[in-house]
């Protein structure tokens, strides 16, 4: 099912206006590559991803623009129909276009993005798009992991007539998602040209586990023509050379990444890896301390750096993660756990009974409610002696 949440045009009153210079950043140009290593191949064009059949235009259209709809607010009447067209969808994280889509009654978040922005265009509403920072779905194929993220659809109200005394805050919209959960947190705004590319990441990703390399590449280097800075498509171009022991290659785009700040925490943990993996153990160090630095405003992904902290001894760190997620979203009731074990384990008894009981106010479901009561229950018994 889907969630409808209508937001707000709200505003502050100005008492002036100025004009302030837009500063454009020049990036700079991708290293050179071996790229020689693979032959191109065709990949589904900008045009073909959200075009949509004559049919299903056809039936779109008929229900946007029935007399019987027309009392209904446009983007509430595109939610409206994505609801009821799309009842029987089955999420099985495949990433299909908009016309698959609706003819398969299938895809992922993403693919329901994609199908939200073509029907949008067919009736001119403007759309927009958020990450969002869910709990992280891992997995394993080989020697490769994937990650998945989360993506959902603001559609604006059209005919807006904003007043130029007003700040606007929040436009009017809808947001259309699917199976939103309590423990979401909304993540940043996404370019249009990087909500793209994310099609173009998915399919490379699926080419990189079956090993049709060539694909791969042919399906990044599209990405690349829409963002080369995308740090998302250069972290999978890495991968991919690593994948064929190109591991100077890989280095290099890391290093583009590192030296241009485009690197997050999985390019930084990536690249200390290969590093790892070269005995070069000093230097995967220095690496891995530069997480902390890094502006990631997705708290599971600090969790999941400092549960891996913790498995390995390092609580110390744990800790200092575990308090990033924190302050990301203090809502977040793994966090409180997670901080909790990592102050057990440093002697800091109070302040991890403080954490389980944090935890336990804030989190929603009764199974993690009975664990967090039952370890604070332990704690206690451990610490009355």
């Amino acid at each position: 099912m889907f969630k409808l949440l209508l937001g707000l045009s709200l505003g502050f009153l100005l008492l002036g206006c100025a004009t302030q210079a837009v500063v454009t950043q020049v990036k700079p140009p991708l290293p050179s590559l071996k790229t020689s290593l693979f032959t191109p191949l065709p990949v589904p064009a900008l045009n073909d991803i959200f075009a949509v059949s004559e049919a299903q235009k056809e039936a779109f259209l008929s229900y946007y623009n029935s007399p019987k709809n027309q009392l209904i607010p446009p983007n509430v009447r595109l939610f409206e129909y994505l609801e009821d067209y799309v009842d029987g969808f089955n999420f099985h994280g495949v990433t299909l276009t908009a016309s698959e889509a609706l003819e398969q009654k299938t895809g992922n978040c993403l693919t329901l993005a994609i199908v939200t922005k073509a029907l949008a265009d067919l009736v001119g509403l403007e759309t927009a798009f958020q990450r969002v920072n869910s709990a992280p779905v891992y997995a394993r194929y080989a020697d490769v992991m994937t990650l998945s993220s989360h993506v959902r659809t603001y559609v604006y109200e059209p005919n807006v007539i904003e007043n130029p005394e007003l700040i606007v805050v929040r436009r009017a919209s809808v947001i259309i998602d699917y199976f939103p959960t309590s423990s979401d947190v909304s993540g940043y705004m996404v370019a249009q040209q990087d909500f793209i590319a994310m099609y173009y990441q998915n399919l490379a990703a699926e080419a990189l586990i079956t090993k049709q390399y060539d694909y791969a590449y042919s399906l990044l280097k599209q990405g690349i023509v829409l963002n080369h800075s995308n740090p998302d498509t250069l972290n999978t171009l890495a991968v991919l050379f690593t994948k064929l022991a190109e591991h100077t290659q890989a280095e290099t785009l890391y290093r583009y990444m590192l030296d241009n700040d485009y690197a997050t925490a999985n390019v930084i943990a990536n690249y200390s890896s290969l590093l790892q993996t070269q005995g070069r153990i000093k230097e995967a160090k220095i690496y891995a301390q530069r997480i902390d630095k890094i502006e990631d405003d997705n708290p599971y992904r600090w969790i999941d750096m400092a549960d891996k902290a913790f498995n390995t001894g390092d609580y110390a760190l744990a800790e200092r993660y575990y308090k990033k997620a924190n302050q990301l979203a203090p809502y977040v009731h793994e966090s409180q756990f997670g901080l909790a074990k990592a102050y057990y384990q440093l002697g800091k008894f109070n302040s991890a009974k403080a954490a389980l009981n944090h935890a336990i106010e804030i989190s929603y479901r009764a199974d993690n409610k009975q664990l967090y009561q039952a370890k604070l229950q332990t704690l206690l018994g451990e610490t009355s002696h």
